[in-house]
């Protein structure tokens, strides 16, 4: 179930920020599109931190958690990013990026703080 759900996440993501610009809304204002930045690889990193992953063997960071954190914690936020420059009416931010990784880190702290099996996710 975990796996279908961050690969579905996945793929939104990749959707809504691949888009050409002009088909896509703007952000009323700077901090909103930053906001959403923060909850999407927030959400992301959570989602792919427990895949693959038995939660009850968990103690510190496994390595398949530091795997899966690294990859889609870290490394999406920013190739994702990067790909916006070849993407026409889209541009790359420094700060999107920095708040990407921020996310991602506040997601693999939620891993460990939040009881998945309470959601259905384990």
């Amino acid at each position: 179930m975990r796996l279908g759900i961050a690969v579905v996440w996945l793929l939104l993501i990749i959707v809504a920020m691949l888009t050409p610009g002009n088909n896509f809304p703007d952000a009323s204002f700077n901090f909103e599109d930053k906001l959403i930045h923060f909850v999407c690889f927030g959400t992301l990193s959570f989602l792919w931190c427990g895949v693959g992953v038995k939660r009850a063997f968990v103690n510190g960071l496994h390595g398949k958690v530091l795997s899966n954190y690294l990859i889609f914690g870290v490394a999406a936020g920013i190739v994702l990013e990067c790909a916006q420059l070849f993407i026409p009416f889209r541009s790359f931010d420094y700060m999107d990026m920095i708040v990407n990784e921020i996310g991602g880190i506040a997601g693999l702290l939620a891993y460990f703080k939040i009881p998945t099996s309470k959601i259905g996710l384990d």
